[in-house]
């Protein structure tokens, strides 16, 4: 959740925050024609720690497309192992080390929290163990607003069965309100 994240990021700093989405792909070229590429700024432009940490939760001036958070649910389900997009059918799977089994397995025992009684609670399937995360990006400055459903995006990113990952899914709802009710 934000409260955990966001300090986690602070705690990393610009430069390794920065070094960290590159490696999920943000900053890169997707490989898929039409598809958006996911940006984060550089360190520097990001600025203070107060700024890191909002951009550490997916805030400030990321960037983000379902392809790319479907492309981060799949790298935690394989172990810290990102697969490369292709939309080429037979073609050999080819991965790029993102982090270590250790890292993926306690963000994925998060992921499993998030559905089991967290904020996720929705995506469980009867018999069939979920990892996801809600999220809710923010189209405006909502502070202090009753109703600011319009102004959010519902995210949510899943893969099932956990352990043996066979379906990988981003949903996003623009301006639909949080990713907790919506997504």
């Amino acid at each position: 959740c934000n409260s955990v994240f966001a300090p986690l990021g602070a705690r990393l700093g610009g430069a390794g925050l920065v070094a960290t989405a590159q490696r999920f792909g943000f900053n890169q070229p997707t490989g898929i024609p039409g598809a958006l590429e996911s940006t984060i700024p550089s360190a520097a432009d990001i600025g203070s720690s107060l700024s890191v940490a909002s951009s550490a939760i997916g805030q400030g001036e990321v960037q983000a497309s379902t392809l790319e958070m479907a492309d981060v649910g799949a790298t935690i389900a394989d172990g810290g192992r990102r697969p490369i997009p292709t939309f080429v059918y037979g073609a050999k799977p080819r991965f790029v080390s993102v982090t270590t089994r250790r890292v993926a397995a306690e963000v994925q025992a998060m992921m499993v929290a998030v559905v089991e009684y967290g904020t996720g609670t929705s995506a469980q399937i009867s018999g069939v163990k979920v990892a996801g995360k809600t999220g809710t990006a923010e189209l405006a400055n909502t502070a202090g607003k009753t109703n600011a459903s319009k102004e959010t995006d519902g995210w949510f990113v899943g893969y099932a069965p956990v352990g043996h990952a066979k379906v990988v899914a981003c949903a996003l709802y623009p301006a639909s309100g949080y990713g907790a009710a919506t997504a």
